[in-house]
């Protein structure tokens, strides 16, 4: 899913990662082969945000879309894995911050 900016924001606050730039010379390949999203890099790999349909406005999950090479150099992709960690992505208020 491609998150706005609060979302985004709020996605950084809470895991302590930052989101790639729509600058960055590797976003034209990650959305030919996995679509429009908002992606993280972290020191395990590839990351994105989904949201079940039915919970619009509410916690977010973590799917690994690829794991670092032993030497870190290159992404390995493979089937998505949802990690244990999800996010809010609502506000604590409880609004959505896409809203």
């Amino acid at each position: 899913m491609k998150l706005n900016a609060a979302q985004q924001a709020h996605v950084e606050e809470q895991l302590g990662i930052e989101a790639l730039a729509e600058e960055n010379p590797a976003m034209p390949k990650l959305k030919e082969v996995f679509g429009e999203h908002t992606f993280f890099v972290d020191a395990d790999g590839l990351n994105i945000v989904e949201q079940p349909a039915e919970e619009q406005g509410a916690d977010g999950a973590i799917v690994k879309l690829a794991s670092w090479a032993e030497d870190h150099t290159q992404l390995r992709v493979h089937e998505p894995e949802v990690l244990p960690v999800t996010v809010k992505l609502a506000t604590e208020n409880g609004s959505d911050p896409a809203a």
